[in-house]
């Protein structure tokens, strides 16, 4: 019995990392603290040299220094990156970024986020450029967490409402579309009704 948990155990383990370095994934980590978040990025680097290779097309992304290439990553970041709760702004300010050989972390402070959340719209096309690519975004509020998946299915964009400090569902708009089949539901009914049935003559 020990012996199948351990196996068990190293194979969540495996998965972990193998999912933390794939190059078709990133994970967004937001933690809200008081007033301001603290996001936390992972991503593989190979992802990222993608990313900023098909972004910088007049770079040469091999031969930048360490601090170019950090400065291109951070901004890459924050121009792919929108977070919006209650419908105000939520944006990614001062923080560092920690480049590694397969993974790269990035970790930013936020400017100021409501006491409350009531809904949440998020977008993070960053390395759409890579084909099936997705991004994970987990939520840490007031102790609860819980996480979304975009991919291109979704065009990387949700909108969520909250329900006891949870991300619940999406807040889709009504579709104006489906009016017209609501309007027809009446005509048909009352049409049976009162129109008088036509029969087939022989």
């Amino acid at each position: 019995m020990k012996k199948i948990l351990l196996i068990t155990a190293l194979f969540l383990l495996t998965f972990k990392i193998a999912e933390a370095h794939n190059p078709l994934s990133a994970m967004y980590y937001l933690e809200v603290e008081g007033d301001f978040g603290i996001l936390n990025i992972s991503l593989s680097q190979a992802g990222l040299d993608q990313a900023l290779i098909t972004s910088f097309p007049n770079k040469d992304i091999s031969k930048i220094s360490n601090e170019e290439y950090k400065k291109l990553a951070v901004a890459y970041i924050k121009d792919h990156f929108q977070l919006a709760v209650n419908n105000k702004d939520v944006n990614i300010l001062n923080g560092g970024i920690k480049l590694g050989n397969h993974q790269t972390d990035l970790k930013f402070i936020t400017s100021v986020v409501p006491e409350s959340f009531n809904i949440i719209d998020l977008k993070i096309d960053a390395f759409k450029e890579n084909d099936h690519h997705q991004t994970i975004f987990s939520l840490l509020l007031n102790g609860e967490t819980s996480k979304v998946v975009l991919s291109d299915s979704n065009d990387y964009t949700t909108s969520k409402v909250f329900k006891n400090n949870l991300m619940i569902t999406d807040n889709q708009k009504f579709n104006a579309n489906y009016l017209w089949f609501i309007a027809v539901i009446p005509v048909v009914v009352f049409g049976r009704k009162f129109l008088p049935s036509s029969k087939s003559i022989t």
